[in-house]
């Protein structure tokens, strides 16, 4: 059975650590089905803890560490993560395991899925993820609660200001100190959106941009960055995720099943 709701489809991913075996959460997988295989969808940021240690994410009552073919795109030696706007990594997850991930999770749908030719033909767009803000432990039980950031597509100037282009990056207005309750119509506090690296970028049809109905939006993106101080939150359309993909299978994914 498929996600209808983002919630369902995305995954909190934890590190356990190689020094003392602790879990911590640090960031969001996205759970895909795309021509009947499952993938696990990411930061490339996110899979970069594997220097400290291994990735697990929660089934049933206890965690699992994620096994699959897995990649990611390559930079340029001179070129440090922080600077790379592609930023985007996947998991072709063992049959096995992604049977075991159904547990807890329900894959997006491919039909739910959208290619675009240029994020200017972007409206209102949700950001969805797990914040490690929102990650609670109390000795063994861990307990983790996703969050949703709204805004409007960014115009070709702020595209052309950043050195992104709208052919292969997403960015989308967020302001803190803007963000309004939509029941009581006064200003709040927003919950920060570290952890979320890793999440989906929602794209809403025209006419829906204030709804609450998560069966509307379909996935364009993933979220990647987060710029404070002008207010953007940054991402990487799945056509690029795709090109990796492609050259995953034409490796046969490593031998996967």
């Amino acid at each position: 059975m498929y996600a209808t709701d983002p919630s369902e489809s995305l995954v909190p991913m934890f590190l356990k650590s190689e020094y003392d075996d602790q879990f911590s959460q640090f960031g969001t997988g996205i759970f895909v089905e795309l021509h009947g295989e499952p993938f696990l969808f990411t930061a490339a940021h996110v899979t970069d803890e594997y220097e400290h240690g291994k990735i697990y994410v929660p089934v049933i009552d206890t965690f699992a560490e994620v096994d699959g073919y897995f990649a990611f795109i390559d930079l340029p030696p001179e070129i440090p993560r922080e600077d790379d706007y592609s930023d985007v990594a996947y998991f072709r997850l063992s049959t096995q395991f992604a049977t075991l991930l159904c547990s807890n999770f329900r894959p997006w749908p491919q039909a739910r899925c959208r290619l675009i030719d240029s994020s200017l033909d972007l409206g209102a767009c949700s950001i969805y993820g797990y914040p490690t803000s929102r990650y609670k432990r109390r000795g063994d039980v861990h307990r983790s609660e996703s969050a949703t950031f709204r805004g409007g597509a960014a115009s070709q100037d702020i595209y052309d200001l950043h050195g992104l282009s709208t052919e292969e990056h997403i960015v989308v207005h967020f302001h803190r100190k803007r963000v309004v309750d939509p029941e009581s119509g006064e200003r709040r506090n927003p919950i920060n959106p570290r952890g979320v690296s890793g999440g989906g970028i929602y794209a809403w049809p025209a006419g829906e941009e204030l709804s609450n109905d998560w069966t509307l939006p379909l996935l364009v993106g993933i979220f990647h960055t987060y710029n404070r101080p002008q207010g953007l939150m940054i991402g990487t359309q799945l056509l690029t995720v795709l090109g990796a993909i492609q050259l995953g299978r034409m490796k046969g994914f490593g031998g996967v099943l």
